[in-house]
């Protein structure tokens, strides 16, 4: 039988020392009080012990479980079953599912984690199929590439500085469309090269891989194969005469299958939550001025689970051999 805690094999009245405590009484012809005295325990316990131990042999002397034998209150299995199919069909947190079934949402987290359903996160998000996560065993080997579109913002600010319906807010002065970022991280050591953009046709797509590619080079990177989704500027000759120039292979996701370029997706969402919207910019050049700090950060200073809670930069130099620490402002 498993114990319910980790112990100390050798510490005082675990299996080894009972054994010690039981053989002084049987053995040794120890009285039960002198045992008591010597092991600073109750006589009750000596004899406890020492029965167990007559009764089963050397495996009386482990821990039993405090489990009761019969739990009349326990959830039944059919509501177990419901808690489960409701999880992985709906997708439906802790509460929502113990209102359905009419269970406390902490019994429901329960039943989850015991059934290995307790995080949303340990199943993919659309078919809540278990996660196939990959990774590159050298930096270069693989580049996710992407275009993320973001709404533009007015000097002065936007509607999440000034509110909904400001004065002004339809004028056709407020207008300021779109802006483009295109990115390029590594697969290995989450290294991100990223560019603030006016739109993301073929000739942009295909100048931004020269240049991020060149400065990968720079941190001794070289770019073997590079995956895309399958957007119209990545599907152009362009975009595949700028990969052969830097003598990268053109790979290409699945349709419909976004989580094969997880990795910049995911940066995506991060840039999103520490960056796009931490704080109410009043103009896009400020906006922009801070995404040049959020790179430089996102590079040499947030660490990522993923790594190991390492920092992109010091991945890379722990795989280079190179212990000495980056110079950077």
């Amino acid at each position: 039988m498993s114990h319910a805690r980790s112990q100390h094999p050798n510490a005082p009245l675990t299996p080894a020392g009972r054994a010690r405590m039981v053989a002084c009484v049987l053995d040794r012809g120890w009285t039960i009080e002198a045992t008591a005295d010597r092991f600073q325990v109750d006589a009750k316990t000596v004899r406890k012990w020492r029965d167990r131990y007559l009764a089963e042999g050397p495996d009386g002397l482990k821990d039993r479980s405090s489990r009761p034998h019969r739990s009349p209150n326990a959830t039944s299995k059919r509501k177990v079953r419901r808690v489960l199919h409701l999880r992985r069909r709906n997708r439906w947190g802790a509460s929502h599912i113990g209102h359905e079934v009419g269970l406390a949402t902490s019994t429901v987290q329960r039943i989850l984690r015991a059934n290995d359903l307790g995080r949303l996160d340990c199943g993919d998000r659309a078919t809540a199929e278990p996660v196939r996560r990959y990774q590159r065993e050298r930096p270069g080997e693989l580049i996710h590439v992407d275009v993320k579109k973001l709404a533009a913002i007015p000097d002065g600010g936007g509607w999440r500085t000034r509110g909904r319906g400001y004065t002004g807010e339809s004028s056709i002065t407020r207008k300021v469309g779109y802006r483009y970022l295109h990115t390029a991280i590594d697969d290995r050591t989450r290294i991100v090269y990223s560019e603030i953009l006016d739109d993301e046709q073929a000739a942009t797509a295909a100048s931004f891989w020269g240049r991020a590619a060149a400065w990968f080079a720079t941190l001794g990177i070289t770019c073997e194969r590079v995956i895309t989704d399958n957007g119209s500027c990545y599907r152009s000759g362009l975009w595949h005469r700028a990969c052969a120039a830097t003598d990268t292979t053109v790979k290409k996701t699945r349709p419909r299958r976004p989580q094969t370029n997880g990795k910049v997706e995911r940066y995506h969402r991060i840039l999103l939550e520490e960056w796009a919207y931490i704080r109410p910019w009043t103009s896009e050049a400020r906006r922009h001025a801070g995404y040049a700090k959020f790179i430089h950060f996102y590079n040499h200073h947030r660490s990522h689970g993923a790594l190991a809670w390492n920092t992109p930069m010091a991945t890379l130099r722990q795989l280079t051999g190179d212990n000495l620490p980056a110079q950077h402002s």
